[in-house]
């Protein structure tokens, strides 16, 4: 049986809400990363505990955003565009990461980050909910220090989450700020598991 949230929901629902939501953008971002980096050595790790929010974490980011009625999320992808040319020259058939312009490079992590918000909502679907997408932009990473990570319980449940992934000798970083505009709506993803390739996502990456 679906286990469903009140209006005001308990402490422990809410908590196991929070950690549903981690898990979720969580297994987006690596995912699309093996499939797209074709790679099945993607290591998902915790930042250090000392890091804190709104530290710069690499030199470029690409961030986007989904929302609904129920849940919003901002996903950003933190990279430098070293790492980026090592890690999309084979997909742009370059002979080598020094072939591809950093036009391409990031080109490659807005198209990531497109594909990690449509991993993210095709999963909240099987639940009900409903997200937009807005267009992946790039920036500076030095815009990281003037993000909000406030975390906030009212009126909207507002927390944040920090992890790195790491493919052979190359890494990138993830956070997301995750707001919860309505708890009722989201109640059955505290009992839902997320299986293997639950998106469905065929694997094949588009260019923007």
């Amino acid at each position: 049986m679906d286990t469903v949230l009140s209006s005001e929901g308990t402490p422990t629902d809410i908590q196991v809400l929070k950690g549903k939501l981690r898990e979720l953008v969580r297994y987006a971002s690596s995912s699309r990363l093996k499939i797209h980096t074709d790679s099945s050595e993607i290591e998902v790790k915790d930042l250090d505990v000392n890091c804190k929010p709104g530290r710069i974490l690499a030199n470029n980011m690409v961030f986007i955003l989904m929302s609904g009625d129920a849940l919003r999320v901002t996903f950003k992808v933190h990279f430098n565009i070293r790492n980026a040319k090592c890690l999309a020259f084979r997909i742009f058939g370059g002979a080598s990461p020094e072939a591809i312009s950093g036009k391409q490079a990031i080109d490659y992590f807005k198209e990531y980050g497109n594909l990690v918000a449509g991993s993210v909502v095709t999963l909240v679907e099987k639940i009900d909910v409903e997200l937009g997408i807005s267009l992946p932009l790039c920036t500076r990473g030095f815009y990281e220090v003037f993000s909000d990570y406030s975390e906030k319980q009212h009126p909207i449940i507002t927390y944040c989450d920090f992890w790195k992934l790491e493919v052979g000798e190359h890494e990138i970083y993830c956070s997301a700020l995750i707001e919860i505009l309505d708890k009722k709506q989201l109640g059955k993803l505290v009992d839902y598991e997320i299986a293997e390739e639950a998106d469905g996502n065929d694997g094949e990456m588009d260019f923007l």
